[in-house]
């Protein structure tokens, strides 16, 4: 084979070989670019789910967070409506002037208060009651024993034991609700003293809405 011939031959294979290795690095290119944009898709299909996800938990998380803190504020609610309640029902039996000499039972209906002192040894004449609007005041005079006792030079007394403390007495109780007290009766029977005193009723008024 003449050698021009044989060098065209050689020319032609390589540019056959150049076109082919062009051809495949083309469709390797492709392959490649198609595979990135798979990958791509993907990764962000990904991510729409996680961030569908988180938001979903957030949400969630929102929902419990917002029940739980309504419940403890509800709760809180209840607690203190509750104390507030307990404080009107016996704080309001608060007692502003005490002292051990005069000891009491306090009870109360829808309509009465019933407030019992015990005053052993004491007349009725020696009592006093005094009401205002929302409280009751009992007064009263305890005698030592030894001012029944004839004491004399020859045949001395002495205390020895002093239980029930000389002097005035006196005791007030504040009513949680206002009271008649014109309409307050007290009776007086063997050293006990039985108060019974009405409450006054409050008229309610009802509001129009316009």
């Amino acid at each position: 084979m003449p050698e021009d011939v044989k060098e065209d031959i050689e020319v032609e294979f390589e540019e056959v070989d150049v076109e082919v290795e062009a051809s495949k690095s083309e469709e390797f290119k492709e392959k490649a670019e198609k595979l990135k944009a798979k990958a791509e898709a993907r990764n962000e299909a990904n991510k729409e789910k996680l961030d569908e996800t988180l938001n979903k938990s957030k949400d969630v998380a929102g929902k419990v967070g917002e029940n739980l803190s309504k419940t403890i504020d509800d709760a809180i609610i209840a607690m203190k409506t509750l104390q507030s309640n307990f404080d009107t029902k016996y704080q309001g039996y608060k007692e502003t002037a005490i002292t051990n000499k005069i000891t009491i039972d306090l009870a109360e209906s829808k309509d009465f208060y019933y407030l019992q002192a015990y005053l052993a040894g004491i007349a009725k004449e020696d009592i006093s009651i005094e009401a205002t609007n929302n409280s009751v005041t009992i007064k009263a005079c305890f005698e030592n024993i030894m001012k029944k006792i004839e004491s004399t030079e020859e045949d001395p007394a002495t205390l020895i034991v002093s239980g029930i403390k000389e002097g005035g007495a006196e005791r007030t109780v504040s009513l949680g609700a206002d009271i008649v007290k014109e309409e307050i009766t007290a009776k007086h029977d063997n050293g006990i003293l039985f108060v019974t005193i009405p409450k006054r009723e409050i008229p309610t008024t009802k509001i129009d809405i316009e």
